[in-house]
């Protein structure tokens, strides 16, 4: 691209007499909603815009059935607000940023979002913004992620923010391919995200190790706590210095069921310093990011001795199968 002249040059991979070339103009989103309800976007193919695909604000009830979203420059589709708008038996493909980016619900309350994403495919993404542009970015309380097939990225496939998201049914590989310090499904920071349930994933081939700290099927990053992983596969997810699940310093998190297969290590633990878990949780209090209300004190009795025992996870019943150990790091 010479931008002085305004002068884009094409090498062809193969004979351009016999070929397509497209480029698109479109700077905005192919369709946007915002604030209406009840909208059926169904079995149509979006493709070839510079920024993302479909953007839903506010409203409730709209869902996009049986589409294709491919070749966008942004996210296929962002989800902000509203209550119960979904994503169903779609495929997300080729996309310069991430799949899908919901928020729904309100934290402070309590208030469940609805929203879903099932039973679609997410491949090929993060091909521009190649960090932190995972599959599914879901934020707020109460959303749904299922029966869905996420592959093919250098980053995360799930990035997951609040409480009581549910994750299931999901079958997560190739992900992780260029980038260090993360998991398949990244939580990170804030120790009141609680009630979030990861159950029945398949988990496998994610990274491709050489890297100086980790990679991991799952990794709850500094304090998440209160997570239940239940009755997972993970297969070939563990390198550098995390297992198939890693934990940084949270506390209450139950890993329960898992099988763990052909990883290095099934589970690992970084263990923060004694005074690190009061500093952390002073300073996420000034921040304004810690929930204690009558409403979380009600959800998560827990909260009630956030300060006390840090550190304290629940690993039960699990199966290891041909993998160099069963916990590693502080065990």
């Amino acid at each position: 691209l010479d931008r002085a002249s305004g002068r884009l040059y094409f090498w062809p991979p193969s004979d351009p007499a016999q070929a397509r070339v497209e480029i698109s103009m479109l700077a905005g989103p192919l369709i946007q909603i915002e604030g209406a309800s009840h909208i059926l976007i169904e079995r149509l193919v979006l493709e070839l815009g510079r920024f993302h695909g479909v953007t839903v604000s506010g409203g409730e009830r709209c869902l996009l059935a049986g589409c294709t979203l491919r070749r966008l420059g942004g996210d296929a589709v962002q989800i902000s607000g509203g209550a119960s708008h979904g994503i169903l038996g779609c495929d997300l493909e080729e996309l310069g940023r991430g799949g899908a980016r919901i928020n729904g619900g309100a934290r402070a309350t309590l208030v469940p979002g609805g929203h879903f994403i099932e039973n679609c495919r997410v491949r090929d993404f993060s091909r521009v913004d190649r960090t932190y542009t995972p599959a599914v970015w879901m934020e707020g309380v109460s959303n749904r992620i299922s029966h869905n097939l996420f592959h093919d990225s250098p980053c995360s496939a799930i990035r997951l923010e609040g409480n009581d998201h549910l994750v299931q049914f999901n079958d997560i590989h190739r992900v992780l391919l260029e980038t260090d310090d993360q998991g398949g499904l990244d939580m990170h920071f804030n120790p009141t995200y609680r009630g979030n349930v990861l159950r029945y994933n398949f988990w496998h081939d994610i990274g491709r190790g050489g890297v100086p700290c980790g990679q991991a099927g799952v990794r709850l990053d500094d304090a998440i706590s209160g997570v239940l992983i239940y009755g997972n596969v993970f297969q070939r997810c563990s390198h550098a210095l995390f297992g198939g699940v890693q934990i940084h310093g949270g506390k209450d998190n139950i890993l329960d069921n898992n099988l763990f297969v052909d990883c290095p290590w099934a589970v690992s633990f970084s263990l923060w310093s004694n005074d690190r878990w009061p500093a952390f949780l002073g300073e996420a209090a000034r921040r304004g990011d810690l929930h204690t209300n009558a409403a979380y004190q009600a959800r998560y009795p827990a909260l009630a001795r956030l300060a006390a025992e840090p550190y304290v996870n629940s690993v039960w019943r699990s199966l290891v199968l041909n993998c160099g150990g069963f916990l590693t790091r502080d065990r």
